[in-house]
């Protein structure tokens, strides 16, 4: 694989390698770090990586290892005992690597609008789909800006809290 696609393929799957490290490590401070060091290690060894290979499984098991070797030297972590949350760490990503993180969030998020009232989808529609301003959305539903620009805060809040919520609660419950 030419090291640029690999570079570009590489960083539209961080925010799984993230999710992968930090479910290792639980530390946001460590995952950053050990995600820079995944970065050099992987530009490191492009030329190895053989085409037709699973990019993301490969540099998880870079991660992986870096891990483990975090964990053995740091006294901030204790050494994992044996590699059995490893292997049901590794099985979850697996099985969850076809799906596009982005993708799987808009879903949510479609989810969680059609949970909506009438009021608030209403109020989105007029300003992201209608692209209205404040001003005008305002004078429409005659209410003043600061009451719709609250409003809009609010929903925009709840809708965040909902696909944060069902993305926590996994793939399988409905909104």
């Amino acid at each position: 694989m030419e090291r640029d696609r690999l570079i570009r393929d590489f960083q539209r799957g961080r925010f799984r390698l993230i999710g992968y490290i930090r479910s290792l490590v639980g530390d946001p401070d460590l995952t950053e770090d050990l995600f820079q060091e995944l970065t050099v290690v992987v530009l490191q060894k492009a030329a190895d990586f053989e085409e037709g290979r699973d990019l993301q499984a490969w540099c998880r098991g870079i991660a992986r290892n870096l891990v483990i070797r975090e964990r053995e030297k740091s006294s901030r972590l204790r050494p994992f005992e044996g590699g059995r949350l490893l292997d049901l760490v590794d099985a979850a990503y697996d099985e969850r690597a076809g799906e596009d993180p982005m993708e799987a969030r808009r879903s949510l998020l479609r989810r969680c609008m059609e949970a909506l009232g009438g009021g608030p989808r209403e109020l989105l529609a007029l300003r992201y789909s209608s692209g209205l301003s404040l001003r005008e959305i305002s004078s429409r539903l005659e209410r003043t800006e600061g009451a719709v620009q609250v409003a809009l805060s609010r929903v925009r809040k709840w809708l965040a809290d909902c696909v944060a919520r069902k993305g926590e609660a996994g793939p399988e419950v409905a909104v």
